[in-house]
């Protein structure tokens, strides 16, 4: 009998370990009031968050949050006039966008993509910006947004993951797909801005822009600019409209939750950057690991429990197996 016991046992096929990745799924959301007002001081009580209509139990990070930007910018002929003022604001790139508690890579796009400054480089943004050159007529956005995640892939899930483009909202001669660029930012959780340069051949008109101390703890740890914050929220619901666009900054910024801007005067293109600093510094990061759901597009809905709050965070994600 013991004989026949260990013979059976020898035939059993040995056991199969199914393992199932845990993922974390990060959404940075802005709160505002009634009459468009970042609403601070929330705590995790008074979020709910659903994932495909399921209630999920999420922790929200109420702390000045710490991020990883990645700043693409466009540089080729049509825009090499715009290239010496868009040098310019790397000071404030890297007081409003990376900050005390982040870090920064820059990236230019245009015949080809170079990364002028990965993340483990000491140099500050101002300083790679100074080495903006670009020639010939193609524009890979698409190119430089998944060469942009490739380097924010490897940051901490629990960092704010930030790509922010600085050219025309146009891409030619990339060799990916603008498809495949959001599949993949909303896979990895990458909150896409862009900075929308001017079209070819308009003026660009040059002023002057300050940067002040801080001013208060409301502040957030970034610097008081002069812009109305009270523009915020009607920008968040343009770029959630425009989602039916085709232009790759439109429809990446809808679909991760970023926002874009407009300019076509130094001054308009720092407030642009002031504004999406307000924005990584207002936000309060939620996460979570979904539980149930398969594979696949995951609808995400946030919740404030205040009356009358306006909440804008990514709209979704993709899930792989």
């Amino acid at each position: 009998m013991a004989v026949f016991t260990l013979v059976a046992c020898a035939q059993e096929p040995p056991a199969t370990t199914i393992r199932v990745p845990v993922r974390l799924v990060t959404a940075p959301t802005l709160v505002f009031s009634a009459d468009d007002r970042l609403v601070f001081g929330l705590g995790s009580g008074d979020f709910q968050v659903f994932d495909n209509g399921l209630a999920q139990r999420a922790t929200v990070d109420t702390e000045l949050p710490r991020v990883s930007v990645v700043v693409a910018v466009e540089a080729n002929q049509d825009v090499r006039g715009y290239t010496r003022f868009i040098s310019r604001v790397g000071s404030a790139v890297d007081a409003l966008l990376v900050g005390e508690r982040g870090e920064g890579a820059l990236l230019q796009y245009g015949e080809e993509v170079k990364v002028l400054k990965p993340f483990d480089d000491t140099a500050d943004i101002q300083t790679a910006l100074r080495n903006l050159t670009g020639a010939g007529r193609k524009a890979r956005a698409v190119d430089a947004g998944m060469r942009a995640i490739a380097l924010l892939k490897e940051r901490p899930e629990r960092r704010n993951r930030v790509l922010i483009f600085v050219g025309q909202p146009v891409d030619s001669g990339s060799e990916s797909k603008l498809a495949e660029l959001r599949a993949e930012a909303e896979r990895n959780g990458v909150a896409v801005f862009a900075l929308v340069l001017p079209i070819a051949g308009k003026d660009f008109i040059s002023d002057t822009f300050r940067l002040e101390g801080l001013s208060s703890r409301t502040d957030r740890g970034g610097f008081k600019v002069g812009v109305d914050t009270g523009r915020l929220a009607p920008v968040l619901r343009r770029t959630a409209a425009a989602s039916d666009a085709a232009d790759p900054f439109s429809v990446l910024t809808a679909a991760t939750g970023g926002t874009q801007y407009r300019f076509r005067a130094q001054r308009e293109l720092e407030d642009g950057i002031s504004l999406i600093g307000v924005e990584l510094r207002s936000a309060y990061l939620v996460s979570y690991s979904p539980a149930p759901g398969g594979p696949g597009y995951h609808t995400i809905k946030v919740e404030v429990g205040m009356p009358g709050a306006k909440v804008f965070s990514r709209p979704g994600y993709w899930l792989s197996r």
